[in-house]
């Protein structure tokens, strides 16, 4: 059991946070604008409810604008959580009454009658299962940051401080934010309302296990309806052998902490961010070793990298009240599925016919979804807001899933290198590459991809990408079977039609291609 005193110390070095990338030289006071302050309140966890207040700087105007966001990076869906907002009011600090319009859904006008803050109050209900969403109930709380923050409608980076006031039978809160100056328990600091956003953070009785790779400590915080069978210390030694094999394969690991936000709940999904991820896991889930279970936080985990530093120039800066548009969630989605279930194979978890049995269960998605008729790969991704679903779960009769075909289409492409460089290159190094040239700020168009893969290929790849992304022709599997020593499983039945086996003729060429995929790496 720990001490208060070393529950604080483990919430401390929970709350620290890291950048994408390097930062700026830091301001001075003068120059840095004054932060936003909040104060979160859960006085009653059963009535699903939390009290917000903000100390807001006015910059001395006459009016402020305050916004909510209307969706969540990561989860492309219209959300609008200002629904969820109630009793809003806002006064000086000396308590004086504002007046208060609301011009849009999603946005607030506040009067400051010459002070120079004023700070707002509002309720928030908080009884939403979605890893975008808010919850509370008599155990736990899970806050997300567009979800839960109501701030100045402004471009420039402000410091946002928020601290939580907590039931008394609540011990813990864990996140990737930092700790505040003042180094209490449960009050955090971000750096910019992005960062704010991108931090979410959970509450309650917490069980905590660390490990370290690379220098970079990393935290399993299971909280919920964790099952009797459940075995967090196993479950933490299992990400590691994937975190250690997204090292091996990227050179480095972008942070210096990481949170795997375990909650234990009914729903579905999970949600990347900058320095955590935001984890349903069922709570009829056993062990800690479920190859499911750890292929899903390998995808998350390997997304630190793909779209959160390595992007499509749509997603960032973001614009939290106009979602956007990108032709290139296929990268963002299709590829992570990819290598989540190659680092954790890589990583020596599971065996290489698992990545088999999941590049299985893609093909045979899509082939026998009628959609792949009629929606492109980059439609799929371009009209996902109005579709739904966030990429799964869509009409399959007029779309297709991103996810499936991007994952498909990484296969393909890795082949597709391999074979034009006599196996000297792979995927592997597009994604470094591309990495080095777009990474953190930068962030790639369609066509500066399409030239880094021609680049690592050594051969034009747009025709390639033409037919895979722009047209619903059929995807052509011959050479990708060829090169890795595959084939479709001989069957009469269309659901097992599409089954990757390994060929009996297979040449040791062919299985040392595959091997090379599928190889555990060896720190």
């Amino acid at each position: 059991m720990l001490s208060v005193r070393n529950r604080r110390s483990l919430r401390f070095a929970i709350g620290i946070g890291v950048a994408a990338f390097s930062p700026a030289p830091a301001a001075s006071a003068q120059q840095r604008p004054a932060p936003i302050q909040y104060t979160i309140r859960i006085p009653a966890p059963e009535t699903h409810l939390a009290e917000v207040s903000a100390s807001i700087p006015t910059g001395g105007k006459p009016s402020v604008d305050l916004m909510m966001a209307v969706w969540s990076p990561g989860y492309y869906v219209q959300e609008n959580y200002a629904t969820n907002v109630s009793n809003f009011s806002a006064h000086t600090p000396d308590g004086r009454a504002l007046t208060v319009e609301k011009p849009q859904p999603n946005r607030w006008k506040v009067s400051t009658d010459g002070a120079a803050k004023i700070v707002i109050s509002y309720t928030l209900v908080c009884d939403h299962h979605s890893v975008t969403g808010n919850w509370i109930d008599t155990t736990m709380a899970i806050l997300n940051g567009p979800a839960t923050y109501i701030s100045l409608a402004e471009h420039g980076k402000r410091e946002h401080d928020v601290d939580l006031e907590l039931p008394r039978q609540w011990k813990q809160s864990a996140t990737s934010l930092a700790s505040a100056a003042d180094n209490m328990p449960n009050h955090y600091q971000a750096t910019s309302y992005d960062e704010l956003a991108d931090s979410p953070i959970i509450a309650g009785n917490i069980s905590f296990h660390e490990f370290e790779v690379a220098g970079a400590k990393h935290y399993l915080a299971d909280i919920g309806e964790i099952p009797p069978e459940w075995d967090g210390a196993l479950a933490a030694q299992n990400l590691k052998k994937f975190v250690t094999a997204n090292y091996d394969f990227w050179g480095f690991l972008p942070f210096r902490k990481y949170v795997f936000l375990n909650v234990f709940r009914r729903g579905a999904g999970g949600l990347e961010h900058l320095n955590s991820t935001l984890l349903t896991s069922s709570p009829k889930s056993t062990g800690g070793g479920d190859m499911r279970w750890l292929q899903y936080v390998s995808h998350e985990y390997f997304h630190a990298f793909n779209v959160k530093r390595l992007r499509p120039v749509q997603l960032g800066p973001f614009d939290y009240e106009h979602a956007p548009t990108t032709p290139s969630l296929w990268i963002s989605e299709g590829l992570t599925t990819y290598y989540g279930n190659l680092m954790a194979c890589r990583g020596g978890l599971g065996t290489p016919q698992d990545v088999r049995n999941s590049l299985s269960k893609a093909i045979t998605s899509v082939q026998t979804s009628p959609g792949r008729n009629v929606q492109t790969l980059e439609q799929a991704s371009l009209d996902i807001f109005s579709t739904g679903g966030s990429g799964e779960g869509g009409n399959r009769n007029t779309t297709v899933s991103y996810y499936d075909k991007g994952l498909i289409v990484g296969l393909l492409l890795d082949a597709r290198i391999e074979h034009a460089t006599n196996g000297q290159k792979s995927l592997d190094d597009l994604m470094r590459l591309a990495y080095k040239r777009y990474g953190g700020a930068h962030g790639f168009t369609p066509e500066e991809w399409v030239q880094t893969a021609s680049d690592v290929a050594g051969t034009d790849l747009t025709g390639f990408f033409h037919t895979l992304l722009q047209t619903t022709d059929e995807m052509d599997y011959s050479d990708a079977l060829n090169w890795f020593g595959l084939r479709f499983a001989p069957s009469t039945d269309p659901a097992k039609a599409w089954t990757l086996e390994i060929r009996p003729d297979a040449t040791p060429e062919q299985s040392a291609h595959l091997n090379r995929l599928t190889r555990q790496y060896k720190s």
